[in-house]
């Protein structure tokens, strides 16, 4: 996979509905695909440029 690639993508928050004020994240199945993510995986965040940067822990 070409790690220069930047793609940017727009995805709701989903309320998770129990009065946490927690939300929830889902990935569209094309989104899936393309970054080699499956179910299970564990994802780190980091907060770049106003935007929401997901990446794969690897170190598991």
């Amino acid at each position: 996979m070409n790690t220069d690639l930047q793609t940017k993508w727009t995805i709701p928050l989903v309320d998770a509905g129990d009065g946490s004020g927690d939300a929830i994240i889902n990935f569209p199945d094309d989104l899936l695909a393309l970054m080699g993510w499956v179910e299970g995986d564990e994802l780190s965040l980091d907060i770049v440029d106003n935007s929401i940067k997901f990446t794969k822990n690897t170190s598991i």
